[in-house]
């Protein structure tokens, strides 16, 4: 049974009674049900998400009356699942819990009340901030919750805090499982499979252990288990059916089941799991002699099963501000999304929280393979013994909840932590202990550190790297080698007819400028330099003039799906030395203004969704230019490159190149022919070099037209003179 009817108030003290209760429908953080019950702004809209400000540094007291059944043979055990962040439960003003976290699920046995009606309350402290610090994300420098809140560069300021997810009152058998945990061991050659059940049961009785693919496939394994505590189960499997990512081959998955007791007294829990191996390895190339001998990048080329796989998708954040919000229908369309794009993997990025076991069902199930990081970002997380020990019991919770998916083939301490403005090192404490934590608890799971390390790029995140120079991010990435570009962006504006849903007519028509709207939607002032998000000097430098802001929407976001194609595309033609393309960023938890998304809030596609999935087809012909904006009479270099990230091998062909004016008329560039595609290859197909004609108007195309269909290409270019 859900608990979902509570009364809701807040108060100055841990023991001050609210003076005013509303009524509260949970899931729902504290600014969910204050805004349905008072009439608050719509948080969304304009700057009204100020006026939610105050709640961060209240005392929140949720509270509800149980009738507790008392039963023979069982018990009522409470459940919730998230608590979001400083909590205190008390039942009948008994202290029943009093910690912290997010991601480690609360379970109160409440025996002792059987039979009564109790008051439950669960009263959330003010959000944690380290005094001292400046109003933005170091103020989440010394706690385990997801600092994106504090204020990003795509998230306003607005801190969430309540019962974020389900509370559950179940009667369960006096001997019960508490946890059951598994992990498994592949042999060497993949023949067969062993899986370890880690079990913590409540009481005496048979506990049974059994592996399904639609039928029971591995021996039982039972247990007597004498007494209450930790037990551990182990059953193997031959020639079991591998877990792949999308484009590499079936994600296929089993099922375990736990049962103890018999009966009317039986408890069975399942669990999902797929098998897979994954290793970090050097990327080719990557090995420099530097006496006496080290690493001269770091390793970051994922092989899956023995296979090297390149690594092409986006970044992730959290769907929504409210993590209540988020729905299993949210994460699957989110998912099913970059699926249809050709990507194969997301990195969880490490400012959100770590998303719902949903999401990770859909990635299992559709391919997507996760780097899931821990929830730091960007702040000197201390060595501090309170912080430390919050750290180690959620990330505990975290790896045993996730390491049962074959999806999730990374760990990541967090991201930026080796940087001037979170300066971490390799000795931090908190890092240190991430990584004995993953080894511990999920060892044959790849750990790094923090991205970027050596040889990894964060950036550009411009479709114009340099105004003084007008150097395009198309040529940084063409200059700069890196194992794996772990961030990269092209910003956009959202379409005008999306700006008006948050914001009046008369706020869009102010001035782009700070202290605006338009800042508090990251248009401008959100990162370097000022202009950002929404870029005016680049559209400016891209089409000679500005338009309306209408017309300056529409062209900034056609900007943005040629400049990702073409990065996209110039990452994968360096692999196997790069092995990884995953761009800044996949979505957006609220509405943005101007953003480097893939979809705008919540699921909505800009235009660079298509260049992109275009651009990541498994296998296609990409042609190389050094730049995007060319001036009339200008010698333009091709190369035409086959790109093939598939298993097998596909036949070679011949291709067309053509110029094509936008009236339609076309002008052949060069004839060639690929050669057989090797599996998971690039290879130069042809180049060639053309000058722009005199008559080209302000864009024209080149099409890569192959005798098969589906490996041409088409790309837009820009005349600037």
């Amino acid at each position: 049974m859900f608990i979902t009817s509570w009364n809701l108030g807040h108060s100055s003290a841990l023991d001050v009674r609210p003076e005013e209760l509303v009524p509260a429908t949970t899931p729902a953080e504290v600014q969910l049900v204050w805004q349905k019950e008072k009439g608050m702004p719509d948080y969304n809209f304009g700057v009204n998400f100020r006026e939610y400000r105050w709640m961060e540094d209240c005392f929140w007291h949720y509270s509800t009356t149980l009738s507790l059944e008392k039963r023979d043979g069982f018990v009522p055990v409470l459940t919730f699942e998230f608590l979001d962040y400083r909590y205190t439960i008390r039942v009948n003003g008994d202290v029943l819990a009093d910690d912290e976290g997010m991601f480690t699920p609360v379970r109160l046995n409440l025996e002792k009340y059987a039979g009564e009606d109790v008051l439950l309350e669960v009263i959330f402290h003010p959000i944690p901030k380290v005094p001292g610090a400046p109003e933005d994300r170091n103020q989440a420098a010394m706690s385990v919750k997801p600092p994106c809140s504090y204020e990003w560069d795509w998230h306003p300021r607005l801190v969430p805090t309540g019962l974020s997810g389900d509370v559950r009152l179940e009667y369960r058998p006096l001997s019960h499982f508490i946890a059951a945990d598994y992990r498994y061991t592949l042999a060497d050659d993949f023949s067969s499979v062993t899986v370890n059940a880690e079990l913590t049961v409540s009481g005496a009785g048979d506990v049974t252990v059994e592996l399904l693919d639609g039928e029971t496939v591995a021996a039982e394994t039972a247990l007597s288990v004498p007494a209450a505590g930790a037990y551990t189960a182990s059953l193997t499997l031959d020639n079991p059916k591998l877990w792949w990512c999308r484009g590499q081959g079936e994600q296929n998955r089993y099922t375990v089941r736990a049962t103890i007791g018999k009966g009317n007294y039986a408890e069975a829990v399942t669990r999902v799991i797929g098998f897979r191996r994954v290793k970090l390895v050097m990327n080719e190339g990557a090995w420099r002699a530097i006496p006496p001998q080290t690493q001269g990048k770091y390793p970051i080329t994922l092989e899956l099963n023995g296979r090297k796989i390149f690594a092409k998708g986006s970044n992730i954040v959290s769907p929504d501000i409210f993590f209540s919000k988020i729905t299993p229908e949210r994460y699957e369309t989110l998912v099913q999304y970059a699926a249809d794009a050709n990507m194969n993997i997301f990195r969880m990025w490490g400012g959100s929280p770590v998303n719902k076991e949903c999401f990770f069902d859909s990635c299992d199930r559709l391919g997507l393979m996760v780097w899931q990081e821990f929830t730091l970002s960007c702040n000197n997380y201390p060595d501090d013994a309170h912080y430390l020990e919050m750290l180690e019991k959620e990330s505990a919770s975290i790896i045993k909840r996730l390491r049962v998916h074959p999806s999730v083939v990374l760990w990541c301490g967090g991201n930026e932590l080796f940087n001037a403005w979170s300066g971490m090192t390799n000795q931090s404490h908190a890092l240190r202990l991430l990584d004995k934590m993953t080894y511990d608890l999920d060892r044959n799971t790849p750990f790094i550190m923090t991205s970027p390390l050596y040889g990894m790029g964060h950036g550009p995140y411009t479709n114009i790297t340099n105004d003084d120079t007008q150097k395009e991010a198309v040529s940084d990435f063409i200059d700069e080698f890196r194992t794996a570009y772990t961030e990269f962006g092209a910003p956009g504006p959202a379409s005008y007819e999306y700006l008006k849903q948050y914001a009046t007519e008369e706020d869009l028509a102010q001035p782009m400028e700070k202290g605006t709207v338009w800042e508090a939607h990251h248009a401008v002032g959100a990162h370097f330099p000022n202009d950002t998000w929404f870029r005016v000097k680049e559209i400016e430098a891209f089409y000679g003039s500005l338009g309306t802001l209408e017309e300056n929407c529409a062209r900034g976001q056609f900007i943005q799906a040629c400049s990702y194609k073409a990065m996209f595309e110039e990452a994968r033609r360096k692999f196997p030395f790069t092995s990884m393309a995953v761009n800044w960023c996949y979505n957006e938890p609220w509405p943005c203004f101007a953003n480097n998304s893939v979809l705008m809030y919540p699921d909505i596609k800009r235009p660079t969704f298509d260049t992109i999935k275009d651009a990541l087809r498994d296998t296609m012909l990409s042609a190389k230019f050094y730049k995007l904006r060319h001036n009339t009479g200008d010698e333009i270099p091709v190369e035409v490159w086959s790109l093939n990230d598939a298993p097998c091998e596909k036949d070679g062909g011949a291709f067309t190149v053509t110029l094509v004016y936008e009236d339609g008329r076309e002008v052949k560039l060069y004839d060639g022919a690929y050669d057989t595609m090797k599996a998971n290859a690039t290879a130069k197909a042809g180049e060639f070099k053309f000058t722009v004609p005199a008559d080209i108007t302000k864009t024209f195309r080149v099409v890569v037209a192959a005798e098969d269909e589906a490996m041409s290409s088409d790309y837009t270019l820009f005349r600037i003179g």
